[in-house]
């Protein structure tokens, strides 16, 4: 059989106190309803109550009673519904209520941070890619472009160079250099 403690179900449940768990317990007619240690069915119709309450937003008195109707062969196990065990007056607990609020909120908002982080994952590996493509693309095109410039620029030298005639006289050109020549004369 199927265990849990009070404090485990109150933390399941965004209770903001134990004693909320024994008092929903004790008004639907649990036999052990002080016990620490919450079982089987037990568990279900305290899950059962707040899911009414809170979901579907029905009256405790009234969800005690459905609770209550859809027993089937196990409410030999449990005393009478008890609707004055649950606080029904205007003055309930306020924290109660607020803790129950923030921690459904807090759950929402871990919830909806998760589903963004998993939809910022899957679209950032697209983004990614997308960038890796994109930056080669236009890498190559630059360079492609560059060198298409650069071949460009040589040839309007090359041009500039064919189109201009040298005066070589004064020019050094390579080759066998010939070697002044001593004249020997009377002095000599």
């Amino acid at each position: 059989m199927t265990t849990i403690s009070r404090i485990e179900l109150k933390y399941q449940l965004g209770l903001g106190k134990v004693s909320d768990i024994t008092s929903v317990r004790k008004a639907l007619g649990h036999r052990k309803y002080q016990n620490a240690q919450v079982e089987g069915c037990d568990i279900d119709e305290v899950r059962e109550y707040y899911r009414l309450v809170r979901e579907n937003m029905m009256a405790p008195a009234d969800a005690l009673i459905q609770i209550a109707s859809e027993r089937n062969g196990y409410a030999d196990q449990c005393d009478q519904i008890d609707d004055m065990a649950i606080d029904h007056s205007e003055h309930r607990d306020g924290e109660e209520e607020a803790n129950g609020m923030v921690l459904a909120v807090r759950a929402a908002t871990q919830e909806a941070s998760l589903a963004m982080t998993d939809v910022a994952d899957a679209a950032s590996e697209q983004i990614v890619d997308a960038f890796y493509i994109a930056l080669g693309a236009n890498v190559m095109d630059k360079i492609q472009n560059r060198a298409n410039l650069v071949r460009s620029n040589f040839g309007q030298i090359t041009q500039a160079i064919r189109q201009t005639p040298m005066d070589l006289r004064n020019g050094s050109l390579p080759g066998k250099k010939a070697e002044p020549k001593q004249i020997s004369g009377l002095w000599g």
